[in-house]
This record gives C-alpha cells, sequence and structure tokens, in this order.
C-alpha cells in the first residue's frame, strides 16, 4: 500500500490531488508470483487565485473550468526470479464530481505494459548485496505513445537511487531511505 501528494502549477492554473495503491501478491511457485493492484487518483484542477495578479477584473479568467476527478487504474504483473512482465489500464475509468458524469473521452486514458529486470551485485562492503533493476515501460493512448525506462540500485543498508527518462516528461532522479521495513521516505 502507498500514498502520494502532489501540486503542478501552470501559471495561474493549478492541479492538486493524490493517489493510493495497493497491491495483493499471490506466490505461484518458489520464484514466481502474480501480483494484483490498483492505483486511484483524485485531483482538483481550476484557477489559483492566489497566483492571479491583475489591476483589473479579467474576463477570461472567470470561463476556466474546475474540476474535481477520481480515476482508477487496474493492474496486474507476473513476476520471477528476475524478469517482470506486467500490463495496466490506465484512468479506465474516471468520474467527474463537478458534473457528476464519468467522463468517456479521457486523452490520459491508455494501456500499459513493462518489463523489468532484478539483478543482484556481489562482493562486500557498502555496496555489497546491492539489487539493481531495470524497468523499461510503453504507454498506448489516444494521442500519445509514451516509452520510458528506469534504472535503480537498492543497498542493503536501506537507502536507494534512481534515473529515468520519458519521451513526454524527460529525464527523472530520485534518492530514498527505508525509515522502517515498511515504511521509506524519498
Amino acid at each position: 500500500a502507498g500514498i502520494a501528494l502532489f501540486q503542478k502549477d501552470f501559471g495561474v492554473l493549478s492541479t492538486f490531488g493524490g493517489v493510493v495503491n495497493f497491491a495483493y501478491n499471490i506466490r505461484i511457485q518458489e520464484d514466481s508470483n502474480l501480483t494484483f493492484a490498483t492505483n486511484v487518483g483524485a485531483y482538483k484542477s481550476g484557477i489559483n487565485a492566489g497566483n492571479v495578479n491583475v489591476n483589473f477584473q479579467d474576463p477570461a479568467l472567470d470561463n476556466v473550468p474546475s474540476s474535481f476527478l477520481v480515476t482508477a487504474s487496474p493492474s496486474i504483473n507476473y513476476g520471477t526470479g528476475y524478469m517482470d512482465f506486467g500490463l495496466t489500464l490506465s484512468n479506465v475509468a474516471t468520474y467527474n464530481f463537478k458534473t457528476s458524469t464519468l467522463l468517456e473521452e479521457n486523452a490520459e486514458k491508455g494501456i500499459q505494459g513493462h518489463i523489468m529486470y532484478t539483478g543482484y551485485l556481489g562482493g562486500y562492503g557498502f555496496f555489497g548485496e546491492s539489487r539493481f533493476s531495470a524497468l523499461g515501460k510503453t504507454e498506448f493512448q489516444k494521442d500519445d505513445n509514451i516509452i520510458s525506462g528506469m534504472l535503480m540500485l537498492t543497498v542493503p543498508k536501506g537507502i536507494w537511487a534512481q534515473v529515468g527518462y520519458n519521451t513526454i516528461y524527460g529525464a527523472s532522479g530520485g534518492i530514498g531511505v527505508n525509515l522502517t521495513p515498511q515504511l521509506a521516505i524519498e
């Protein structure tokens, strides 16, 4: 299970929301498993009045719609000792609370597929027995096809780092630390 909060600002437009995810893993054999998961996201979009700085009333700003949406994305993943294969139905259902309707045309709706390899580094010292993962992912949407990749290194001391690239969002990176066996911060 996990939770994430985010805010994106584009000039006077703002989107604030969060994502909650839950996954359930079924062990098939000693080195293979099947995981079912879902992400539920909720976000509010509209004018951020705190970012509006005008000397007179602008009627164009009054016509910008605001919305509160909730979306669901179910997933399935099959994993072996070193490889994972998965499929996600991104934003398969999106509900607009402002209009009380289920969105039928959603440009963010798509199908994602991924392949991931996980290996281990031998040796001793700080990086001894570290885990290395490489992930390739593609998403097919109505108007876009997105390709991305990520590399991640997890050190047994509870520290991890990742770098990636996405054809829409560009380069990314992150570092994190495990506070407890069940809780991490990044």
